[in-house]
């Protein structure tokens, strides 16, 4: 009964509208974020700006960090926005392309015809002061505001030191181990709430298809029943994740053929396995205790929203928070003060997990027996 429970619930979320949500969600986390960061951020260093570096079959410009490669890297943007009529928008996690207007675009123009007037020899204040009005201009929280325009526009440090931290990357974590860990940061906070609207639901759909009075009063035990639900909605959500660590694992087999370097094949599943799956069974033994109780799939949304931005701060990984976050790309020696902390975090997780699917059968027990005695 386990298994035909486990199988029906299974083919039934992998019909469903629901895992639509989750599957463009975890998706689109996978390809603005982490495929994002791999577009824009360094692989490999080189030694100069005019060389060029192998990334993903393309071929793209380094700029090391000095004042004029910086200006020319803010004066070639700005002309990229002028021309195509957009600009790049940092919101929190996502980065977006709006449109600019006109007045925006004649200020741009101002600005573009002042570096090539001066030749770019002007001081750090001025080109400093240009930025910002661009900024301003442009809204705010752009690619040119003080906090993000060396991350966009230069390399994070000269060569040499790029060059140690990306050997220290290799020999450590043979590189893919060191971008699993953002992997696993992006898609835990996709699925960490997306998860909800598989999850939210489970129960509430026997009640609005009218099968809720004959599963409570037939012979099959509570925790079968729960529990095939459960193994079923967790492992439609992993194999999700699995699917987009599998492609991740593909493009770097495609970086290692380019450069000559060796990775891990495991990294992406290890750190799916560790850190995102706790995130799947959290969520999901979650939803199902809250719409037991509030008998509404609303609710559990709600609740999981709530919970879920608290928790996507980045600060910190505490106990109290169920994602974990660390969306640095640095070797292992540098990650290994957090390890302790994230394990105990995920240990946790995943205990309380098993927890609430137990009082999720006490709950949906107790349900049965209330039912059960008006027949």
């Amino acid at each position: 009964m386990f298994g035909k429970i486990f199988s029906k619930e299974l083919k039934h979320q992998f019909t469903s509208f629901t895992i639509i949500i989750l599957i463009v969600s975890t998706f689109l986390f996978y390809y603005t974020q982490f495929i994002g960061d791999l577009k824009r951020d360094w692989v490999k260093p080189i030694p100069s700006r005019t060389d060029t570096k192998v990334l993903w079959g393309k071929k793209e410009s380094v700029l090391t960090l000095n004042d004029e490669v910086l200006m020319k890297s803010v004066y070639e943007n700005m002309k990229v926005d002028y021309e195509k009529g957009d600009t790049l928008k940092i919101k929190g996690i996502n980065r977006v392309y709006e449109k600019i207007n006109d007045e925006q675009k004649a200020v741009l123009k101002e600005a573009i015809e002042e570096f090539e007037d001066s030749s770019f020899d002007m001081s750090y204040n001025e080109f400093k002061n240009i930025r910002e009005k661009i900024d301003r201009t442009l809204g705010g929280n752009t690619a040119y505001s003080e906090d993000y325009y060396r991350l966009c526009f230069a390399s994070k440090e000269p060569y040499e030191v790029e060059k140690k931290e990306y050997e220290s990357i290799l020999k450590e974590d043979k590189v893919t181990n060191a971008y699993a860990r953002l992997f696993a940061d992006y898609i835990g906070i996709g699925i960490g709430f997306f998860m909800v609207f598989v999850t939210a639901f489970t129960f509430v759909n026997d009640k609005r298809y009218g099968t809720d009075e004959l599963i409570y009063t037939t012979e099959i035990s509570s925790f079968k029943y729960v529990g095939g639900k459960y193994l079923a909605d967790v492992l439609t959500a992993f194999i999700i994740v699995l699917l987009v660590a599998g492609h991740a694992t593909w493009l770097f087999h495609g970086f290692s053929k380019a450069t000559g370097d060796s990775i891990s094949y495991t990294a992406f599943f290890k750190y799916s396995i560790l850190w995102i799956l706790p995130t799947i069974m959290f969520v999901t033994s979650l939803s199902y205790v809250l719409q037991i109780i509030f008998d509404n799939g609303t609710v559990p949304i709600i609740i999981q929203f709530i919970y879920w931005m608290y928790s996507i701060d980045i600060h910190n990984n505490q106990i109290s928070k169920y994602i974990i976050r660390f969306n640095n790309i640095v070797p292992y020696s540098e990650f290994q003060p957090s390890e302790h902390g994230i394990f105990i975090n995920r240990i946790f997780y995943t205990f309380l997990s098993t927890i609430l699917l137990f009082v999720a059968v006490k709950l949906w027990n107790r349900k049965r027996c209330v039912l059960d005695d008006k027949f």
